[in-house]
């Protein structure tokens, strides 16, 4: 298959499965696609239920309803009622999709998440662990969520996921297949992770071969894509030797999960991962985060994704991953759709490039990040911070399409009594051009209660934003460096000033239509 540009995740029971009421029809049935039909998605990943329970009808696992027979939680009835009415119509969501999305000249591949942690019985539990219970786990105290999760030096675990990948390819026809190791990442026992390594090479490279013994029968290649994640060292602190698989061919797909919770344009530590890919005659994308430290939403707007998308594009990325986008799709999920399938029709397009703070570890993030914001501001000194533009800047200005760039500081408790210069790639910006704005009580837009770790900046602050127009030749094509020389602070002012967020939104001669005044776009005739 030819090079997704854009490839979009729907995990079946959040987008799906629990959003339908009985009766089940065939239109409710095929909505994963039919959403995604006539957008820049060209490949659609959709999901095989819970971590070891499923919803299409399968003979080697464990599917919803099975050994179950009432529901307490709702949600969870309203997914085994669309099973079994699925079933009662010959058919079940992964079949009818899969055979509908190839039918729309879609590509479908089911996600098979390689790790779980239900406790044996559990309505989550599959049958491997139902039968065999801490023998296939890591085992030890129950406390201990990794207790139950699968220890994948046991043959039976890995034979069991096989089983899984064969009825996918061989039975249901698949286009291919995503294996997900970013559910739940651990997949041996603290210690034995490195001696290990090998053993999922070889794995992984089985399930190639076993790919490749379906596709020579049924007369096609199928591809495998990888879910991991976005730094190399976290993966092998997994045991996932990600680089090796490339090099082996065991995957066509990598898909790099950013650990971190806030979306940042500039991404310096996922250059390895698309330069292997590409080296490997492989293709690598970015599933990026989907929020964002910023007072005027916590959902990043299309100018940040479009400077992502550019960022990633220069590094050598194939293209995006999204999933998990609101559901229904309304204009902002369908923009997203629409606009971010390929680099080249936007690079004339306005982008926000944006800093974001740093995040405290938690979980699988316990890696250092490179990020800098919030920086303190010291009396006497110079703090300077960089921002990665992609954007061909120069070309736009000789052909008279760039328009003046947009440089906007956060300050936090920022005393406008102090002496301070402010410079933009060694140019002085000079303090009465910017346009300055000030909130005594600025309050973030609350983060979804699901996230459970803590961001450097604070939720609430007292902040100063300056705004400077910046001539579009002095933005760099990379690394741009502001710099903040404090020279002198107001003495009665002790508290600590921070720098707190930084934003360059470059601006083109678009196509769009024109204001008139006090008005917003003026409407096309119809």
């Amino acid at each position: 298959m030819r090079r997704p540009r854009l490839i979009y995740y729907n995990d079946a029971h959040h987008f799906h499965a629990k959003r339908i009421d009985p009766m089940l029809t065939m239109n409710k049935l095929r909505q994963p696609v039919d959403e995604v039909l006539s957008t820049g998605v060209d490949l659609l990943i959709l999901g095989l239920g819970y971590g070891d329970v499923y919803f299409h009808q399968s003979n080697v696992g464990r599917v919803v309803g099975e050994e179950k027979d009432t529901w307490e939680n709702y949600i969870d009835w309203r997914i085994m009622r669309m099973v079994e009415d699925s079933a009662g119509m010959g058919t079940d969501q992964v079949r009818e999709n899969i055979r509908y999305a190839r039918e729309m000249g879609m590509p479908l591949f089911p996600s098979l998440k390689m790790q779980d942690t239900a406790r044996q019985g559990d309505e989550r539990c599959g049958w491997l662990k139902w039968k065999y219970g801490k023998d296939v786990c890591f085992g030890g105290d129950d406390s201990d969520r990794n207790t139950w999760a699968y220890d994948f030096t046991n043959r039976l675990v890995q034979q069991d996921k096989l089983a899984m990948v064969r009825e996918m390819l061989e039975d249901y026809e698949a286009d291919g297949i995503e294996l997900d190791f970013m559910f739940y990442p651990v997949y041996f026992r603290p210690g034995e992770v490195e001696t290990n390594v090998a053993t999922m090479n070889d794995y992984v490279n089985e399930i190639r071969n076993l790919a490749n013994q379906i596709g020579r029968a049924q007369g096609r290649e199928i591809p495998i894509a990888a879910r991991v994640a976005h730094r190399r060292d976290d993966n092998l602190k997994l045991g996932l030797d990600v680089e090796t698989w490339l090099d082996e061919g065991s995957i066509d797909l990598v898909i790099g999960q950013v650990s971190e919770f806030l979306l940042d344009t500039g991404l310096p530590d996922v250059d390895w991962l698309a330069a292997k890919a590409n080296q490997c005659g492989a293709a690598a994308y970015i599933r990026s985060p989907r929020y964002v430290y910023d007072e005027r939403s916590v959902n990043p707007d299309i100018e940040m994704y479009r400077a992502l998308l550019q960022n990633l594009h220069l590094k050598g990325f194939a293209g995006l991953y999204f999933g998990y986008l609101g559901w229904p799709f309304d204009d902002y999920e369908y923009k997203m759709l629409r606009e971010l399938a390929n680099p080249q029709s936007i690079h004339r397009r306005n982008k926000r490039y944006i800093l974001q703070p740093k995040e405290l570890p938690s979980g699988s993030n316990e890696t250092p990040q490179l990020r800098e914001l919030p920086i303190p501001i010291i009396a006497g000194e110079t703090t300077s911070v960089s921002i990665d533009v992609a954007d061909d800047i120069e070309n736009a200005i000789t052909e008279k399409e760039a328009r003046n760039a947009i440089l906007t500081l956060r300050f936090e408790f920022f005393c406008i009594e102090d002496e301070i210069e402010f410079w933009f790639n060694d140019v002085q910006l000079p303090r009465e051009d910017a346009e300055v704005t000030d909130e005594r009580a600025m309050h973030m837009p609350k983060l979804p209660g699901w996230f459970g770790g803590e961001i450097a900046g604070p939720p609430s602050s007292s902040m100063h934003w300056f705004r400077w127009s910046v001539d579009p030749a002095l933005v760099r094509h990379g690394e741009n460096v502001i710099s903040i020389e404090a020279k002198k602070f107001e003495p009665t002012a002790g508290f600590a000033r921070k720098l707190n967020g930084v934003e360059l939104r470059t601006r083109y001669k678009e196509f769009e239509r024109p204001q008139g005044f006090d008005m917003p776009r003026i409407q096309s005739r119809s």
